[in-house]
């Protein structure tokens, strides 16, 4: 018997003696990757409270992720790792005491103020995400090889996001009024002659303010390029072209996640960033007009 045979059959009885729930979360399929990140942690905090091993479904629901179409994929699997590396696909197949609900953002996700503010809060997400729904290693390897193209060798580099597009055009509620673009650039001007970094790496999906940006600071200003095939996940169906988008925004995040110092408007995208940082960062969030410490 090979020991994949025994590694299987091990798997199997492992699911059958364990208490699963697959969850969703209902009422945003528009929702960008990390506002479903952070609710997604408050999720599975509540439900390994419970006892239970949670599993994230981004498959059988419609969502922007798989654009309301029967996915072969669970795309949430395709850049994280779901909690004890069990899959979705797995669980349905082998698990016999499974429940399916759904969890909503209410009061299980993290407070992004806390994440601004509080050293013990930030700890407490960090350990779950990196704990129970860590981004894929192939993901991070393909980040690592983009980082050293990017930046050789320093590590003395100010990351920078900034929020447009979506914000500006729709007004989504209950979401942060957004900085405005000159007064980032007189901040980055400042970290910059203050700390002198050798590259200032820009985030942003808004080619206006990119525009706005790029003569300022010129070759020391480092931007993803998201139509170079090297940075691009191998999807040529039509149905999972949006995952592309995807990728390159995870990767921007964890590119950002990676610098010394972060400049950024208030999102989810930033909280993601600092909750995926295993160091901590030097920051300005823009609240509003109010910039927090």
């Amino acid at each position: 018997m090979s020991n994949e045979y025994r590694l299987s059959i091990k798997r199997i009885d492992d699911y059958k003696n364990k208490k699963f729930v697959i969850f969703h979360r209902p009422e945003c399929p528009t929702c960008g990757l990390f506002s479903f990140f952070i609710v997604h942690l408050g999720c599975i905090n509540k439900f390994l409270l419970e006892g239970y091993i949670p599993i994230v479904d981004l498959q059988s629901f419609n969502n922007i992720y798989n654009r309301g179409n029967k996915s072969v994929y669970n795309p949430w699997e395709l850049f994280f790792c779901q909690p004890f590396n069990y899959s979705l696909k797995e669980v349905k197949k082998y698990a016999k005491n499974i429940k399916y609900l759904s969890c909503s953002a209410g009061c299980f996700r993290p407070d992004e103020i806390n994440i601004y503010y509080s050293k013990y809060h930030i700890n407490f997400w960090k350990n779950i995400s990196n704990t129970y729904m860590p981004v894929k290693d192939e993901i991070m390897h393909e980040v690592n090889i983009i980082i050293k193209k990017l930046f050789g060798k320093s590590k003395n580099i100010l990351g920078v996001k900034i929020r447009g597009t979506d914000y500006i055009k729709k007004r989504p509620r209950g979401h942060s009024v957004q900085p405005n673009v000159d007064q980032v650039i007189s901040d980055v001007k400042n970290f910059d002659l203050k700390y002198n970094y050798d590259f200032i790496f820009f985030a942003s999906e808004d080619e206006l303010i990119k525009k706005k940006f790029i003569p300022e600071f010129k070759d020391k200003l480092k931007i993803l390029n998201p139509d170079d095939d090297r940075y691009m996940i191998n999807f040529r169906d039509k149905q999972y072209e949006y995952l592309n988008y995807v990728k390159n925004y995870l990767f921007n995040t964890l590119i950002l996640s990676k610098c010394l110092d972060l400049i950024s408007s208030r999102c989810t995208g930033a909280t993601g960033i600092i909750l995926l940082t295993k160091d901590s960062l030097g920051s300005i969030i823009f609240k509003e007009d109010i910039r927090l410490p």
